[in-house]
Order: structure tokens, then C-alpha cells, then sequence
């Protein structure tokens, strides 16, 4: 990760970030005639640009590159009638198997059903509707069992888990502020948590394998954090992602009530991104993972009986994944113990108000109980049979891919297939990929430590993902072994 010094320089920050440009150009011919000004280097774009003056902030915006990356790819996308040479996106994570259903036996009526005149305005709340809150209160309290029953007013909306940890990091760090997150982690939050308020992520480097989701992980916490402070830079949350994107592992609970412990012990926020709750799946591989447990099913004064103050715990969570809706952006934080950061983050909520028609179709899908659990199982066997084609897809090919029970991707490991010993090579890799027409994201992109990985989406329509695989084992030669 890119280690910036608040008193560089205006030109030496501008370089710097450049550095986050990591593949930050869509390698394939058709991409090529789109990029536009993306295909000039940001620092040399600022320095030719001779209009009328941007901001400070936007010229030395850290998170361009992810911004440039995504319009890029997304220009030219694959379509086997529209553009059958385009980009097969099997790299941002993305849940297609379910679509046809929501759209077709759900979506498609629900909005005629459920929108009314107040929809036509601003609605009934700035914080997300009346109506939304209380299906996101009924989804917790029915399918997590929360310690507490989660209330309406214990929850803020927001166009989709971005726009939520824009405005919580917003509202709890100060510019160079750090926040611990174990690595791997998503490559977003190096976006979503950064761009407006500054904050520093610092990457802590847990142990390996089964290792990583034991209590004594917290130990490169408390490493991590003295770091911070020798160096002067105060550390102000952790976030933990469980399900962990992008190793698809779920955290014991002893594991989750130390970083509780953690977090109390230093007095921070504890961030719990609990995207892929609902997409928790089958893999005949792993017969000793945990069940997944949000971590407001956890009593931790009762369950360590040590002090804890409740006010420091923050659910995020978004419907983008486990219900195949990246598009409809709705997300929400759920904080029981603590008004005062929901009061503080409705200073931004009218920025980034949910949609009507997002509010409605979601509403009304929660709220008619039997579909509800009929599609989240669908889902979850669908996860299976797609994580257990491609794992055993690559495996067949004697390329290594991780097990994983959640989510949505893996980690492929083409180490010992291509020698990739360097992250120089892992991102030629990646090159490589992309002038076939198939984008991926690299596992050093996570801050994964070791070179040679990709993160495969394996979610995405299955027929999407035969020609994005067949295109990758011609230019790579991939064999089935005998």
C-alpha cells in the first residue's frame, strides 16, 4: 500500500497516489478506443490540464484509478449478441444467478404494487423510509438473533454499503486517522472509507489458514496498533469483515469477541461489515466451519465478563450481494447503542437518500416472508453448485483454488503454474487476461502477501463464466490433468 506523508509536497502526493493506478488501463482493443482521458497518467493530466482550476482535494483524490479502472471496464462489456468480444467481468463481485428471478417473478410487479404518492417526493424520512426500516429491523431480528431487537431507530439507509462507510468514517475519523482491517481485505474500502474523509487504512497481516480467524490474530491487532502509535497517528476504529471477502471464511465466535475486547481495551469503533450474511453456503470440502453470527447476537459483557461499551459497535450491511441487486444501491449501519453517530451521519443522509423504486422493490420483498426465505435458499444452493463447478474447474487444471463457505469469489493460486514469485508478475498477469477479454482482480489488490493470486467471481450468469474460463485456459494453456 501506498505510504503517503501529510507534509509531502502538492507534486509529491500526486505521485504517490499514482502508485494506487495499479491496472488502472482496460487492457483489450475494444476498451481502448473508450478510455478517453484515462489513458493518460493522472499526475502528467493534472500537470497539461489548463482550464479552470479544480480543488486540491479532487487533483489529489487517492481513489482515481479505482474510479478510471471501473468506467473502463464497464464501457465494454461482454454480450454474446450486443459484444461478443467484450470483457467478461469475472472480477468485482457480483451475484447474477438469481436475476432472472427477481425480476421476472418479483421485481416486475412489486414496484406496481408497493409505490404511493409519498414515494413521489422525498418520503417519510431523510434516514430511509418508515417503511424500509422496519423491513431491515424484521430481517435482523428474524433471521440473526440480535441480543437486543434491532428498532427502526437504530437504523440510517444509504445508496448501498459505499455511501454508508463514506459517511461513518466521515463522521468518526480526522484526516490521517487510522483504521485496522485484517488482509486481505476488499479492495473498496481503500475507496469507499478514504476518499472523503482521509482516513488511513492500515493493512494487519494475521496469520495463515485457519490461523487468521483464531482469538489470537488479535495479536497483529495490538502490533498493529502500537505501530500507529509510535509513528504519532492515531487509530480510531477497526472494521471486520465477516463473511471475509475475499477469503470466504466466516469468524468463530471466540474470535469475534476478542476484537470486542480489542476494540475496548484502545476505545474504538468496531466496524462489522456483515454484507454476505445471507450468502453462506454448502462446501462438502469444509466440515468444521462456524455458522455465521452477526455480532449483535453477541453479549459481551455477559459472555467475558469484562466491561464493553455497546455504543462502539456498528453493523453495516447492503442488499447488493445477497440479493443480486448491486444496481438498486441500498444499504444500511445498524448502531443500537449509540443516537449521537446517527444523529452525526444525518448531517450527509439527504446526499444519499435511497431511490423510491429501490426502497420499494426491497420493502416489499422483505416484507412478504414466505419468497423472502424461498429466494435466499435458492440462492444459497445456486452458491454451492457455482463455487463447487469453478473450484473443481481450476483444480482439474492443477491451478489451486481456496474453499470457501460465503461470498461470492475465491482465491485462484497460479503461483507454481506460471512461477509467479513477484507482484510485478502477478500484475502481468492480470495484463495478460485483460487483452483476452476477461478481468479479474489481483489478490496483491487485497493486500493479499502473497504474489501469484486472483480472485475469481464465480457468482456471475454460469454461462458468463464458461466462455470468461475458456478464455482463459487458451491464453494460459491450462490442461485438465491426467
Amino acid at each position: 500500500m501506498v505510504q503517503v506523508d501529510l507534509t509531502d509536497s502538492t507534486a509529491d502526493l500526486a505521485h504517490k497516489y499514482e502508485a494506487l493506478a495499479v491496472n488502472s488501463n482496460v487492457g483489450n482493443a475494444q476498451a481502448q478506443t473508450t478510455k478517453g482521458i484515462y489513458s493518460s497518467i493522472w499526475a502528467d493530466h493534472i500537470n497539461d490540464y489548463r482550464g479552470i482550476r479544480m480543488s486540491d482535494r479532487a487533483l489529489l483524490c487517492p481513489t482515481h484509478a479505482h474510479a478510471e479502472k471501473l468506467d473502463s471496464l464497464m464501457s465494454s462489456l461482454y454480450d454474446v449478441h450486443g459484444n461478443p468480444e467484450g470483457t467478461i467481468n469475472i472480477g468485482v463481485a457480483e451475484n447474477g444467478l438469481m436475476v432472472r428471478e427477481y425480476i421476472e417473478q418479483y421485481f416486475g410487479t412489486a414496484l406496481k404494487k408497493g409505490l404511493n404518492p409519498v414515494d413521489m417526493g422525498y418520503g417519510d424520512r431523510v434516514s430511509g423510509s418508515a417503511r424500509l426500516k422496519n423491513a431491515i429491523a424484521d430481517l435482523w431480528n428474524e433471521n440473526f438473533d440480535p441480543v437486543e431487537p434491532v428498532l427502526p431507530e437504530h437504523i440510517i439507509t444509504s445508496t448501498g454499503a459505499t455511501g454508508i462507510l463514506d459517511q461513518l468514517t466521515w463522521a468518526i475519523v480526522n484526516p490521517g486517522d487510522a483504521i485496522l482491517i485484517a488482509a486481505p481485505f476488499y479492495a473498496g474500502f481503500d475507496v469507499n472509507m478514504v476518499t472523503r474523509s482521509g482516513s488511513h487504512i492500515v493493512p494487519v497481516q494475521i496469520p495463515d489458514d485457519e490461523k487468521a480467524y483464531l482469538p489470537e490474530s488479535l495479536q497483529a491487532f495490538e502490533d498493529a496498533y502500537q505501530k500507529c502509535k509510535a509513528e504519532g497517528r492515531d487509530v480510531k476504529a477497526v472494521l471486520l469483515c465477516n463473511p471475509s471477502n475475499p477469503l470466504g471464511q466466516i469468524y468463530p465466535r471466540e474470535t469475534l469477541l476478542e476484537y470486542a475486547k480489542f476494540t475496548e481495551r484502545h476505545n474504538l469503533h468496531l466496524i462489522s461489515d456483515e454484507i454476505y450474511a445471507l450468502s453462506v453456503y454448502d462446501n462438502p470440502n469444509v466440515t468444521n466451519s462456524p455458522n455465521f453470527i452477526s455480532f449483535l447476537n453477541l453479549d459481551v459483557e455477559k459472555e467475558t465478563g469484562e466491561k464493553f461499551d455497546k455504543g462502539r459497535v456498528h453493523i453495516v450491511y447492503s442488499f447488493s450481494k445477497d440479493f443480486g441487486a448491486n444496481g438498486l444501491r441500498v444499504g444500511c449501519i445498524i448502531s443500537q447503542n449509540n443516537p449521537f453517530l446517527l444523529r452525526t451521519m444525518l448531517h450527509t443522509c439527504f446526499l444519499m437518500k435511497v431511490s423510491s423504486p429501490a426502497d420499494v422493490l426491497l420493502s416489499e420483498l422483505l416484507n412478504d416472508k414466505p419468497k423472502f426465505k424461498a429466494m435466499i435458499a435458492e440462492n444459497r444452493r445456486r452458491l454451492t453448485a457455482a463455487s463447487s463447478y469453478c473450484r473443481e474447474w481450476f483444480m482439474a487444471r492443477g491451478i489451486p483454488a481456496m474453499d470457501t463457505v460465503a461470498g461470492h469469489f475465491m482465491f485462484v493460486d497460479f503461483r507454481e503454474h506460471l512461477n509467479i514469485t513477484t507482484f510485478d508478475q502477478e500484475k502481468a498477469l492480470w495484463q495478460r487476461l485483460m487483452d483476452v477479454g476477461v478481468y479479474t482482480a489481483t489478490g496483491g489488490a487485497y493486500h493479499w502477501k502473497y504474489p501469484g493470486f486472483l480472485r475469481i467471481t464465480f457468482s456471475v450468469d454460469q454461462e458468463l463464466l464458461k466462455v470468461g474460463l475458456q478464455r482463459m485456459e487458451k491464453e494460459l494453456d491450462l490442461k485438465i490433468s491426467q
